[in-house]
């Protein structure tokens, strides 16, 4: 069998994203259910990034509205939200991930997200030591509250950059993506793979030549056939 580095999205893609990606859920967290103090008007600025955010709207400027929103926040809340996201982690997908590792592929995180919620979710739904290493935009905390966040991902072109870094070679590579921040690394890998777990983006991006799956399993039967 050849051994491939296999780049993974997280939020649609490790994550499924029903009904809200790891950063909105925190988001609404923090607004319905956590111990902390936000204002009126920052309640109604969150809701409306919210579903700004899901439609695509925002693109890269949520972060500066998500940073905003954040600021003050308690880590025990991403904690929090950690544990309620792992369990939207499949056991038939946790169980593919160590299956692609003990076969001998090289995986990796490259996501525009919140580093310090997908580690925590990694380490919950148990998968964690699956990826040999993790990138995305890590908080910056103060006496155990969030006081900024260091953005190196913020468009999908930094997660292209990052290969280049890593002197990643496309004919090795596998990236598997979900949307619009994973198309630049989709096309320039020689294994593009598209997980479209509701069936809605199949004809979005059917021109565009890629691997379609709807589950992690299902990149396991792609590697075979290869």
């Amino acid at each position: 069998m050849k051994f491939y580095t296999i780049i993974w999205d997280f939020d649609g893609t490790i994550l499924p994203t029903t009904p809200f990606d790891s950063e909105q859920t925190l988001l609404r967290y923090i607004l319905k259910e956590s111990r902390e103090n936000v204002s009126f008007f920052k309640r109604i600025v969150a809701n409306a990034v919210i579903y700004a955010d899901m439609k695509e709207w925002l693109g890269a400027s949520f972060k500066k509205y998500y940073i905003w929103i954040l600021k003050r926040t308690r880590i025990e809340s991403l904690d929090r939200v950690a544990k309620i996201l792992a369990q939207r982690i499949s056991s038939a997908d946790r169980r593919a991930f160590y299956k692609l590792k003990r076969d001998g592929h090289h995986m990796m995180v490259f996501s525009c997200g919140t580093l310090d919620l997908i580690e925590r979710t990694l380490r919950l739904a148990g998968i964690y030591d699956c990826f040999e290493s993790i990138y995305a935009n890590r908080l910056r905390f103060l006496n155990e509250r969030v006081i900024d966040m260091d953005v190196d991902f913020l468009n999908p072109e930094d997660k292209l950059k990052l290969v280049g870094v890593q002197g990643i070679s496309p004919e090795q590579t596998i990236v598997v993506g979900d949307g619009y921040t994973d198309l630049p690394l989709l096309d320039w890998a020689e294994i593009p793979v598209l997980i479209d777990r509701t069936g809605k983006k199949r004809k979005k991006y059917t021109h565009r030549g890629y691997y379609l799956i709807s589950s992690v399993p299902e990149l396991i039967e792609i590697i075979g056939k290869l």
